[in-house]
């Protein structure tokens, strides 16, 4: 038996659309994305062999979709100065920008050229392996270190409150670096 792109939709369309509504930040992207993975569907469906691998076949072309999608707005999204925050962040974030300048400095020497490459000046992790003369593997491991020794340092720094999508509310300092 081979399945039709309109009995994929009649069976999988409402999983398919709570599975990308739970990764994507709002309706309109999720609708978007579930579009994009139905014409997707619709155009490789008869290359499907196996008709009882279609739900693995379906999370994969969704996961892939869901993946493409951050890639390009992260593409098309500039960078935040942090010495400078813009007047959209809160409060807490602004004092933790301005400590945070400090402690990415306060970091090794080649851990803290790696942040600085990937996540300030934008360069991907194969670009800055390129440039700095690592292997891939060798550059995602350095900035995966920096970002720990990051995230160690903020979280010994400070106490964190966060809302319920993760974003930061308020922090209490522990200690004077943050301030």
């Amino acid at each position: 038996m081979t399945l039709t792109t309109e009995e994929v939709w009649e069976e999988f369309s409402d999983r398919l659309r709570s599975f990308i509504r739970a990764r994507v930040s709002s309706d309109a992207d999720a609708d978007d994305l579930l579009s994009d993975v139905f014409m997707k569907v619709h155009t490789r469906i008869d290359g499907l062999r196996d008709d009882e691998r279609i739900t693995s076949w379906l999370y994969r072309i969704t996961r892939n979709a869901v993946i493409d999608h951050y890639r390009q707005r992260r593409e098309s999204t500039q960078l935040v100065d942090l010495a400078e925050p813009e007047t959209s962040t809160s409060d807490a974030e602004q004092v933790i920008a301005g400590g945070l300048r400090g402690m990415v400095e306060d970091l090794p020497d080649r851990y803290r050229q790696a942040l600085v490459l990937t996540e300030f000046e934008g360069l991907t992790q194969i670009q800055m392996a390129d440039r700095l003369g690592l292997s891939v593997s060798g550059a995602k491991s350095r900035v995966q270190r920096a970002r720990g020794m990051l995230r160690d340092e903020l979280l010994a720094c400070c106490h964190f409150e966060f809302d319920r999508r993760g974003h930061m509310i308020d922090f209490t300092p522990k200690r004077a670096c943050c301030t």
